[in-house]
């Protein structure tokens, strides 16, 4: 077993000594699966009570989630997780209590709400009352109906969070541009061509995000964030985490992140009667522009998410994510033709079909090496 390094030492020491002011040195402490960020979580258990620690080194970087900066590493904080948890508390959601902070060291102690993601009771086959693939959806769609009623009665004054423009989503694409499109275009000029009619295309369509307004966006909104909460009464509640990079942005955002996610595919059907629910509870909010706005948001993130597929495969080595690279194509696609036409036109120009799969990393890493040397 390899020693602590003195950095580790000393963390582990800060970590300690936050226990004891809160009460909880005595806990069994669990490390639980690291966060994809710097964040890493532990389990506390004492008796019969349970909490989760998260520390998150004010020292380490973290990648700064909303498109405001060039250089996009910023230095890691737990403040956004106590401002967000403080205001979607008021908005009415369900999110893990803060019975602690220490923000100077990054160190939290919050409320543990256990194991049952929405993904586990999917996975389970719904043989609890109410945790079957619709009721679980129309949990998931009926917390983002309380949020955005919350947004349209004034929540959205002064809420301190990043409000998003074109700008920012034309941002988070570089990487689209950067660390994907290389792998799947290996000529030098059809990539320079793609890459300029791509630009035009964000002119025409990122202002289409905004059809249907902006509301405070979760921005990481999936069954994998959303848990079942025991609530006291009998039954639970939709507990909602991992929401500190929320934002002001498109209203269609959360909606397109839950309904359109590539690692679950729950099919047009669903996702058709899901966002008729939604809307039913809006019944001002104009249909056509409302689906133009959901359409192009669509495109931001699964492009977006193509991007950081690129960056994983070259800079880290991940290629797991390829496997769901045909999907983020289809749902890319998926009611383009009737919305937004020229987006289908771009594809359909600058990525034939064979292009929409997993890239050979291989060639693709031969090709660039030829094309820099050339």
């Amino acid at each position: 077993m390899s020693r602590a390094t003195p950095d580790q030492e000393r963390r582990n020491f800060e970590r300690q000594d936050f226990l004891v002011s809160c009460g909880w040195q005595n806990a069994q402490v669990s490390p639980l699966v690291d966060d994809a960020s710097a964040r890493k979580y532990f389990r506390l258990e004492r008796r019969h009570d349970t909490a989760l620690l998260m520390d998150f080194p004010p020292y380490e970087i973290h990648v700064d989630p909303h498109g405001i900066y060039d250089d996009p590493e910023r230095q890691a904080s737990v403040a956004p997780v106590l401002h967000t948890t403080a205001l979607f508390e008021r908005a009415g959601w369900r999110v893990p209590e803060i019975h602690a902070s220490d923000e100077k060291r990054g160190l939290v102690l919050i409320e543990d709400f256990g194991d049952i993601t929405f993904t586990r009771a999917l996975q389970a086959g719904g043989i609890m009352d109410g945790t079957g693939q619709d009721g679980l959806y129309l949990r998931a769609v009926e917390q983002l109906i309380t949020l955005h009623r919350f947004c349209d009665e004034g929540g959205m004054a002064n809420c301190g969070l990043v409000q998003y423009g074109p700008d920012n989503f034309r941002k988070m694409l570089a990487s689209f541009k950067n660390d994907y499109l290389p792998l799947i275009i290996g000529d030098e000029g059809k990539r320079i061509a793609a890459i300029t009619a791509f630009d035009r295309l964000l002119d025409e369509v990122l202002p289409m995000c905004w059809q249907a307004g902006e509301v405070i966006i979760h921005r990481d909104y999936h069954v994998d964030n959303l848990m079942l909460v025991e609530n006291g009464d009998g039954g639970d509640d939709c507990g909602i985490i991992d929401f500190q990079d929320a934002a002001i942005a498109t209203r269609p955002y959360d909606l397109v992140s839950l309904l359109r996610d590539v690692r679950h595919d729950i099919g047009p059907d669903l996702e058709a009667r899901m966002k008729q629910f939604y809307l039913a509870a809006f019944p001002d909010i104009d249909r056509s522009g409302f689906e133009m706005s959901y359409v192009a948001t669509s495109m931001v993130r699964n492009f977006r998410i193509l991007g950081r597929f690129g960056w994983l495969a070259v800079k880290a080595g991940k290629t797991r994510y390829f496997d769901y690279i045909p999907r983020c194509w289809e749902l890319i696609l998926r009611g383009a033709a009737d919305h937004l036409p020229a987006l289908e036109e771009w594809v359909q120009t600058h990525i034939p079909d064979p292009a929409r799969k997993a890239p050979d990393l291989a060639k693709t890493t031969t090709d660039l090496t030829r094309e820099a040397h050339s």
